[in-house]
């Protein structure tokens, strides 16, 4: 049974900028976070994890994402000795954000709890369950981490974009790489922190919600604890800058509570784990979402995403004890393709714009049952340059894609935003600019907007403007 009374205001403000206001069947979703801990999850999260990512506030009111694990890297320090409380025994290794706030636990006054939220994670199976509640008591004795919690929040959570990985135990060494808590104004993040953060798919994505006294009775202050996964690199770094993040928002279970905390209280922390290496790199900073042409502006042709502005961050080599076995790796059938920044690649400066030129399908010549040319006319008149490719939007034809949550037969469908990109086969000489263009493109089995052009011959055929 949940002991919410529903939607926070900043949960409120993203439902209204993303429409899902007007949808009924989304309204009372928030009756889904039940106030106790279920069986399944106890059981989850007492014999299932190597380590657990939690959420906590330094003293600024700033989210650092902690990763707690046992002394072995192995499942079973996580215990539940009662009614909605975890004890947990971790091994904590210099630079985790734990050290820094464990000696304000028992500063809290008693209306002021120490505020902790967690996701347990099983990379083997992508089940996952998430929590969010207040910390009893925590002491630090040799690197050694004795915490006890209490649930007020605990919800089942989406799969989606979980990269299945076996992990095994291993002994480690750690050491701190760099340790900035707190960034001046003009400093970057290191090329090496850079590098992590795109070549991970998985991010752990902390958040909170400070409520004002007027919320408190109805919406109390919590944190928020959440996994973000793609592909490798779908988490961006503007050049610009060197610390501006972007984290593009997929499509999910619609709960937005990740979104929401963050548009009422705009912090956020980010934390990266090299599975292969064990190393770990901990960021917080300042936080907004960012919506429609504004997002498109910022990452061509996606709608919605997540600015983070670091002002801290901490980076620790070989800390996580547990390791990945390489050939037990299978990325998610539903991340969608990565989409870099506008200011990463000038050939989508088209994107920023939100009028774009239309193209009309013309001609077809066949070559094979699979495979054929299709001769486009444009618009406005086009420079096409050798090698070139062009990327067309198929969504004034399809119209917008239904929601769906998830789709064993066709996980691509889920994400799928009716874009393709293919090489232009034969176009004018750039000097031209003329406005006609060919792709030669073969049908693939299965394919919705290959499917739909190969579907349109006999239409083509019957006017005329087919070539055998």
């Amino acid at each position: 049974m949940t002991t919410l009374n529903g939607w926070h205001r900043g949960e409120r403000a993203v439902r209204r900028k993303l429409g899902l206001d007007g949808i009924p069947s989304t309204a009372s979703l928030w009756s889904n976070i039940a106030g106790e801990v279920p069986e399944q999850h106890s059981t989850f999260h007492t014999t299932r994890l190597p380590f657990l990512p939690v959420c906590i506030l330094d003293d600024e009111g700033r989210p650092w994402g902690s990763i707690l694990a046992g002394k072995d890297g192995r499942p079973g320090f996580v215990h539940y000795p009662r009614y909605n409380t975890f004890s947990i025994e971790a091994k904590l290794w210099a630079g985790d954000p734990f050290h820094k706030v464990v000696n304000t636990v028992d500063s809290n006054s008693e209306n002021e709890q120490f505020l902790i939220a967690g996701i347990g994670v099983e990379l083997s199976t992508r089940r996952r369950n998430k929590f969010a509640g207040h910390v009893l008591s925590a002491n630090i004795s040799e690197n050694n981490l004795s915490l006890q919690l209490r649930v007020d929040e605990a919800l089942g959570n989406c799969p989606k974009y979980i990269t299945l990985r076996e992990l095994t135990p291993v002994n480690t060494a750690s050491i701190v790489i760099e340790d900035r808590p707190q960034l001046q104004l003009t400093d970057r993040l290191s090329d090496t922190a850079i590098a992590f953060i795109l070549e991970s798919d998985t991010a752990f994505f902390g958040t909170t919600y400070a409520a004002s006294k007027e919320e408190s009775a109805s919406y109390p202050s919590h944190l928020g604890m959440n996994h973000r996964g793609g592909r490798p690199g779908f988490v961006r770094v503007k050049p610009s800058d060197g610390r501006t993040i972007y984290l593009p928002d997929f499509s999910g279970n619609r709960f937005m509570t990740s979104l929401g905390n963050v548009e009422a209280t705009p912090y956020a922390c980010l934390t990266f784990i090299s599975f292969t290496r064990g190393d770990i790199l901990y960021l917080t900073g300042n936080a907004r979402n960012v919506y429609g042409s504004e997002a498109r502006a910022i990452m061509p042709l996606q709608d919605t995403l997540t600015e983070i502005f670091i002002t801290g961050y901490t980076f620790v080599e070989n800390a996580l004890p547990a390791r990945q076995i390489q050939s037990d790796i299978q990325p998610s059938p539903y991340s969608p393709p990565v989409k870099r920044l506008a200011e990463e690649v000038t050939q989508t400066q088209m994107f920023s714009s939100e009028r774009q030129p239309t193209a009309l399908l013309t001609r077809i010549t066949i070559h094979s049952p699979t495979i054929a040319t299709f001769e486009w006319e444009s618009s406005d008149p086009l420079r096409v340059d050798p090698g070139q490719a062009a990327i067309m939007d198929f969504r004034p034809l399809l119209g917008s894609r239904q929601y769906q949550h998830m789709s064993a037969r066709n996980p691509n469908l889920v994400n799928d935003d009716f874009i393709r990109t293919w090489t232009i086969s034969s176009a004018s000489p750039p000097e031209a600019e003329s406005k006609t263009f060919s792709l030669t493109i073969r049908e693939k089995q299965g394919g919705t907007i290959t499917g739909l052009l190969f579907n349109t011959v006999p239409f083509i055929t019957s006017h005329h403007l087919i070539h055998q």
